[in-house]
């Protein structure tokens, strides 16, 4: 599974999240997801979309491909971020985790 980022696809920019071009009308409990991606998005550099295919070659020809990878800059730290803090959430509530599971035998 391969997750882009953003990709000069619409005039050398990023594309914009609230400037998508999708017809279905907009759903407004997603409007402050949508300001945040597109305030995101305008700080990252474009990706050059001629380079994703070669990178998705590699993986097709690894001895073992990942089984899901990020293609773009800026990804890794905000998914590496994310993660620590459901760690450290899963971590805080352990003990309501195991207790969750009942007795057991």
């Amino acid at each position: 599974m391969v997750e882009p980022g953003g990709f000069a696809t619409r005039s050398g920019k990023n594309p914009n999240p609230l400037n998508n071009g999708y017809k279905t009308k907009p759903n407004p409990l997603y409007d402050g997801l949508l300001r945040a991606l597109a305030g995101v998005a305008g700080k990252l550099p474009a990706g050059d979309p001629a380079a994703a295919p070669q990178a998705l070659l590699k993986i097709v020809d690894a001895d073992k491909p990942p089984l899901r990878v990020l293609f773009g800059q800026g990804f890794y730290p905000m998914i590496q971020q994310a993660y620590a803090d459901r760690l450290k959430t899963w971590d805080d509530w352990q003990d309501l985790s195991v207790e969750a599971h009942g007795r057991v035998g």
